[in-house]
């Protein structure tokens, strides 16, 4: 039995054990039918064959192929520097190598930004189909479809679903959610017989192969069911899904050649910024010297082995970055009926409001859902005309009236000390509630009360907005106290307790990188050819164009 092999088996045999003390230990009846799933999954095997009998060819010498590396909560800033001090060789030398600073084969893209909101399962929907949230329809981690009167959640915050997270990396949950065609379906239009292997994104439909990383899986789990638990102990644990990913890689790689489009999803180090307590810039700096960098050496190598480098760009993207926050019940803004928490808001306006559950009764009355996602907060209203008596269920295929509605409830909101901006809905498009029913244009508002770090925000609500499933984004947005605040005594977000957060506007979570790379190209060259593309800026959806080219 090969290393790796070996490896892996020890693994499996030790997570066996670990999740069932979990269960034991964390008493969660919820998650004891999923069990047996997770069970499979970890001892089946790590990779999953998404085209049967359909397989692209392997990529022939000389023919242009693609790695995309995808960092989940890196920001544009602190990867940058790293790189430029050389603090990543492996990355360095992945990217064509490092001469005084600068990366001669390689474009480092100083205009990249996420779309709104900057969090995780909206960013990579519109990374991997290059369209707007208001297009492909992942309005955040968690939102409400007002047509199926139902919650998706593919990486949820306000509500318990660890069967979620795994049906998103092994199901097709996330896949499912998504309302237009991926990179991947977008490469094979013209080349049928492309292959494209995926590594833990939950975004991989059109792939031939789906390659597991089984940690990943239980990182996800813990933090569903073992919240508030911020030991550097237990943040180790995450280091290792990212080994195994590309551990999974390195042994496919063994066994076939390349294929011309290799994904590949670490999200080790967005772990380690929310949950240690060294803050985000402290606790990524340290993941990604200590444990993503050594691994980008590993993948490395066996692509040199396979000689599957000199003609294959490499593409660095992530999806948001973080901002520092304080652990506590303070400035978490959860699910309670505290009297300033947002589900008693809502209440005490005499709005009725659906459980933070995943699914609910088909007669169930509410006429108020709230979805959170950190600095941000979606608020979807039903027109309650409909279901004007306790137990009618509302139409939720109906706006909701302005006045009577939507005014009322944003009122509330405006009224509470760790709100920055309520946005509400105007013509589909979102605008400032200020007050006594009153709106304002968010361009004039910002010009009229300055926030220097919020960034694009017009553009990038239209884009969340407006558009065939721009109601995904609800009636009103809640904008905490978070991203344009200096002082994280002072900054808010809705979800449990953390150390970081992401989804503001806030050049801190907005600010992503993203690098092109290709051995036998220089760094002007790259950039001509992206700006070509992208035009003066780049936002999250060119990515997508910039590797079909």
């Amino acid at each position: 039995m090969g290393s790796y092999a070996t490896v892996k088996l020890r693994r499996r045999v030790a997570i066996v054990l670990l999740i069932a003390s979990a269960i034991v230990i964390a008493g969660i009846v919820a998650v004891l039918w999923v069990v047996p799933r997770f069970l499979e999954l970890l001892v089946t095997g790590d990779s999953k064959d998404l085209r049967a009998n359909t397989e692209g060819e392997p990529a022939k010498p000389g023919e242009p192929t693609v790695l995309l590396l995808a960092i989940d909560g890196v920001d544009r800033r602190l990867l940058y520097d790293m790189l430029r001090r050389n603090e990543l060789p492996h990355l360095a030398g992945l990217l064509g190598g490092i001469r005084d600073g600068e990366l001669p084969h390689a474009y480092l893209d100083d205009t990249a930004l996420a779309p709104l909101p900057s969090s995780t399962m909206t960013s990579w929907a519109t990374i991997f189909t290059g369209e707007p949230p208001a297009r492909h329809g992942v309005a955040g981690n968690e939102y409400f479809i007002r047509a199926e009167r139902r919650l998706a959640a593919p990486a949820p915050v306000s509500v318990f679903a660890p069967d979620v997270v795994l049906q998103s990396y092994t199901d097709g949950y996330a896949n499912d959610l998504l309302g237009v065609p991926t990179l991947y379906e977008r490469l094979r239009r013209g080349r049928h017989d492309l292959s494209i292997w995926v590594a833990m994104s939950p975004y991989h439909r059109g792939a031939d192969r789906l390659l597991l990383a089984n940690r990943t899986v239980i990182a996800d789990a813990f933090k569903a069911f073992l919240d508030d638990d911020d030991e550097e102990d237990d943040l180790d644990m995450f280091a290792e899904l990212d080994e195994e990913v590309v551990e999974n890689v390195i042994e496919e790689l063994e066994d076939e050649a390349a294929p011309h489009v290799l994904t590949l999803y670490l999200a080790g180090a967005d772990y380690f910024a929310h949950g240690s307590k060294r803050g985000p810039d402290e606790a990524r700096r340290h993941y990604l010297t200590t444990i993503f960098d050594p691994l980008v050496g590993e993948l490395a190598a066996a692509l040199d082995r396979r000689g599957a480098r000199r003609d294959r760009y490499v593409v660095v993207v992530s999806d948001h970055g973080q901002t520092e926050v304080l652990h506590d019940d303070v400035h978490a803004l959860g699910t309670s009926d505290e009297p300033d928490e947002p589900p008693a808001i809502v209440r005490a306006a005499g709005y009725r409001l659906r459980p933070f559950e995943l699914d609910v009764d088909e007669d169930h009355d509410f006429d108020t859902v709230l979805a959170y996602g950190g600095a941000l907060a979606y608020v979807y209203l039903a027109d309650r005309s409909t279901c004007p008596r306790a137990r009618d269920v509302c139409d939720w295929t109906r706006p909701p009236r302005f006045r009577e509605d939507v005014a009322p409830l944003a009122e509330a909101f405006r009224a509470q000390p760790w709100i920055d901006l309520v946005l509400v809905r105007r013509d589909g498009a979102f605008a400032v509630y200020t007050g006594g029913g009153e709106t304002e244009p968010i361009d004039a508002h910002l010009a009229a009360h300055p926030r220097p770090e919020y960034i694009e925000v017009a553009s990038r609500l239209r884009d969340l907005a407006v558009g065939p499933r721009g109601d995904h984004a609800g009636d009103i947005l809640l904008v905490a106290k978070n991203g344009a605040e200096p002082d994280a005594g002072r900054r808010f977000y809705f979800s449990g307790r953390y150390h970081s957060w992401h989804g503001s506007p806030s050049r801190s979570d907005s600010e992503i990188p993203l690098i092109v790379a290709h051995p036998r190209r220089t760094a002007a060259d790259l950039r001509r050819t992206v700006r070509a593309i992208a035009g003066a800026e780049t936002a999250a959806d060119e990515v997508t164009d910039i590797i079909e080219h």
